[in-house]
């Protein structure tokens, strides 16, 4: 859809003669020293998204970006394991990600045609003839035709045969209602009785983890964003009413330390996915820091757009400092008071690259 919006811009910008680009050098009113001065009507930035905003010095977190992973809550999942020894056979919804119910069946498990399998008939067979027996000996017993002894002995002997023999197909069922995290054996595999085959997880709240380098170890960290690997959105722990709940530890992997932290899962992320973390420590003050969205990137060099009049935009070469994953930090390039793009900045740099018809003349 954007790829769609940027080239609808494009042939409209070609086609205009009100857009231009100006490559003289001017100063305006505020004194502010311009090149290469971008014209873009107002009413194709309002269209195509374009929104300003006066930047100023505010309140920036020490931020560092480091990788992590979302768990599952260990407190809230359950193994499924089998119940017998046999083949298994799964049901059409065992899939990572697949939601099921509690009592749902995840596979079956079938004893023919396997090594044990005609032991499991033979035991079938003296099931029959216990329980055959342990109805006529009732029976009798009731007419006192036959001993208590006798009815005792045939009894037990119907418990024993019963114990003895387990059906040649069982279930492997869900203890719980939730979403499949993990599957541990394939589809037709041999398993043994008491084999993990999957794992549950109701997912009301997940643990996220990220590797922090040993160098920060002395950061406070209090918070975080993150990003999982699957979509391009930034979450805030804070408000997922997570909280961090184990400070930096020894980890197995070397040159990194573990940190923990635990959220409600309100929003239905994925257990067992990657993520980029941007750990959050001392809040700092008096930091010029503006949107992701306001920058556009070219050979490695990052710019932004500022606003001079209703129609013009000047471009302006940033250094940038720490990243929360939303805003950056800027270092150098701009000042506060400055009106620059904050959505659209992208429709701004085709205008400067369009080659429209000048047709605008901009009075400072």
């Amino acid at each position: 859809m954007k790829n769609s919006i940027l080239s609808i811009f494009i042939i409209c910008v070609m086609m205009s003669c009100n857009n231009s680009t100006h490559t003289h050098e001017e100063t305006s009113e505020n004194g502010h020293h311009h090149t290469d001065e971008i014209t873009l009507h107002a009413e194709k930035a309002k269209r195509f998204g374009v929104e300003t905003s006066v930047i100023n010095l505010g309140d920036f977190c020490e931020t560092i970006k480091v990788s992590g992973k979302i768990y599952p809550d260990e407190n809230q999942k359950h193994t499924v394991v089998a119940t017998q020894s046999g083949i298994i056979t799964f049901a059409n919804n065992t899939n990572l990600g697949t939601k099921v119910l509690v009592g749902e069946a995840l596979a079956n498990i079938s004893a023919n045609n396997v090594l044990g399998g005609d032991d499991n008939v033979k035991a079938k067979i003296t099931l029959d003839n216990a329980e055959h027996e342990y109805k006529r000996i009732s029976a009798l017993y009731k007419d006192k035709i036959v001993t208590e002894s006798d009815y005792l002995n045939a009894k037990e002997a119907y418990q024993q045969a019963l114990n003895a023999y387990k059906p040649q197909t069982a279930s492997a069922t869900s203890t719980l209602s939730g979403t499949i995290t993990a599957v541990y054996v394939n589809n037709g595999e041999y398993v043994e009785a008491g084999t993990p085959i999957a794992t549950i997880s109701t997912n009301k709240s997940l643990i996220l983890k990220a590797d922090l380098p040993e160098r920060y170890v002395g950061m406070a960290i209090k918070d975080a964003n993150f990003k999982p690997s699957y979509t391009d959105s930034i979450y805030n722990v804070a408000n997922l009413n997570g909280t961090i709940f184990s400070q930096p530890t020894v980890s197995p992997i070397a040159g990194y330390i573990p940190v923990y932290f635990k959220f409600e899962n309100s929003i239905g992320l994925i257990a067992n996915s990657y993520a980029e973390v941007y750990l959050k420590g001392n809040l700092r003050h008096n930091i010029l820091a503006i949107p992701l969205s306001a920058l556009t990137e070219e050979q490695g060099d990052y710019y932004v757009y500022e606003k001079v009049d209703a129609e013009c935009y000047v471009k302006h070469l940033v250094t940038l400092g720490m990243s929360d994953g939303n805003n950056v930090e800027i270092l150098s390039g701009i000042t506060p008071g400055m009106e620059i793009a904050t959505k659209g900045a992208v429709i701004v740099k085709l205008a400067a690259n369009s080659g429209a018809v000048p047709g605008h003349s901009h009075e400072h």
